[in-house]
This record gives C-alpha cells, structure tokens and sequence, in this order.
C-alpha cells in the first residue's frame, strides 16, 4: 500500500516545487524590472497616474479617435441638426491637420513632445465638439 503512494507524492512535490520556484522568479523579475532606458512613465508628480504616451503611441491614439469620429459623422441620422454636422466636419477636419503636421514631424525626427502636442491637439479638437458628435447618433 506504501509503494502506491511514492508515485503520486512525488509528483505532489514536484509540483509544489515548480510552483515555488514560479512564484520565486517572478518576484525577483517584478522587483528589478526597469522601464527603457530610465524613462519615467508617469506624468510630472508621479502621483497623477497620467500615463505619458510615447510619440506613436499619441500619433495611433489620435489616429484611431479620428477614425472613429468619422465613422460617425459618415453613420449620422438624416434628421440630425444641420448644425451638429458641421460642427463634427469642422472638428475632423481641425484634427486631421493637426495629426498631419504631427505625422510630418515624427517623419522628420523632429521633436517627441511636438508629435505629442499636436496629436494631443488633434484629440482636444474632438473632444471639444463631443455634444455635436452626440447629436448625430441615431436613438
């Protein structure tokens, strides 16, 4: 009957054994890991919790904002205000000449922090006429 229990407690102690060293090196990874180079990446304080976004990151977050913005002023209502139609074209158009000159930038290897700003501007420009993008959504 003994000899029937060495098998499974063995592998009872490997296990336990894997599982240790598992938690183990984890542990020590998480506690020495460092971020690239020894950029900060939390806003000024550190206490914010503000992500800073490096430069594609800022140019593919404004991308998509953009993207999805026109997505709905091409799926806006037919009885949508007039008005909230040009205020939402005005805005995309704002924004995608602010995300072209930060693209123009970024391919010339100008500075980070202005592919950031005018990716920053494209998405401000936006969020500024939210209410009219609200107004064209079909209820």
């Amino acid at each position: 009957m003994r000899a029937d229990l060495i098998l499974p407690i063995l592998v009872l102690a490997a296990a336990l054994t894997a599982a240790v060293y598992t938690y183990r090196r984890r542990r020590r990874r998480v506690s020495t890991r460092t971020t690239p180079a020894g950029t900060e990446i939390w806003g000024a304080g550190g206490d914010t919790r503000t992500p800073v976004l490096s430069p594609a990151e800022a140019l593919e977050q404004a991308e998509d904002t953009i993207r999805i913005r026109a997505a709905q002023v091409a799926a806006a209502s037919p009885d949508a205000p007039p008005q909230a139609l040009i205020a939402a074209e005005a805005a995309l158009t704002t924004a995608r000449t602010e995300l072209a000159e930060a693209r123009r930038q970024w391919a010339k290897g100008e500075n980070p922090a202005a592919v950031r700003e005018h990716s920053a501007r494209a998405d401000a420009a936006l969020q500024a006429e939210a209410p009219a993008f609200s107004a064209l959504r079909r209820d």
